[in-house]
């Protein structure tokens, strides 16, 4: 008989994070292009990719090729941030809040850049025949509390007490669930 995984649970905190947080990253990342754009770099001339690994560097790059020419004499990029009064700070900033965030940005195609929140990275799945039989077991004991429930006043908490925490009550969303040390947690 061949093994098959089965769901455990999701853990929908984490992903409903993770997506919040992926947003803040990629609303971020618009803004520093944004205000790249209106500081004296074109967006022909700029590598998303390159930005997203590093802003300054990209910036400078750009800002260098684009404006090294504004004045006839050789001269350095802070000379030159200087002289086009461009506040780098703020680029700074949005770096900070980038690399802060670890949501990872990839490249949809030339202009577009997005996350990739998977709910299987989420979703907690048996490792071996003996959890799923755990799990199975447990299902069972659910559904048989669910049908003494309409019969009888069942008391979930004295219940689990009752089984030694086989189950556990999620008072917040009034139902059982599977006791994760049980069937411990991927290591």
């Amino acid at each position: 008989m061949k093994f098959t995984p089965k769901k455990i649970e999701v853990n929908h905190v984490a992903h409903t994070q993770a997506v919040k947080d992926a947003e803040e990253k990629i609303n971020n990342f618009k803004e520093a292009l944004d205000w790249v754009y209106s500081n004296n770099v074109s967006e022909a001339n700029l590598d998303d990719m390159a930005f997203n690994e590093d802003m300054l560097t990209e910036y400078k790059r750009c800002f260098m090729l684009q404006n090294s020419n504004v004045v006839k004499l050789d001269i350095s990029f802070e000379k030159l941030i200087d002289l086009l009064d461009v506040d780098l700070q703020v680029l700074k900033e949005y770096q900070y809040k980038h690399d802060d965030n670890k949501s990872e940005l990839i490249q949809v195609d030339n202009e577009t850049v997005a996350t990739k929140i998977d709910i299987n990275d989420y979703t907690i799945w048996t490792r071996n025949e003996a959890e799923n039989k755990r799990l199975e077991v447990a299902n069972e004991l659910i559904d048989v509390l669910d049908k003494v429930g309409s019969f009888s006043k069942v008391y979930p908490l004295t219940i689990t007490q009752g089984i030694s925490n086989f189950l556990l009550f999620d008072t917040a969303k009034h139902q059982y669930k599977v006791n994760r040390t049980i069937i411990p947690q991927h290591i």
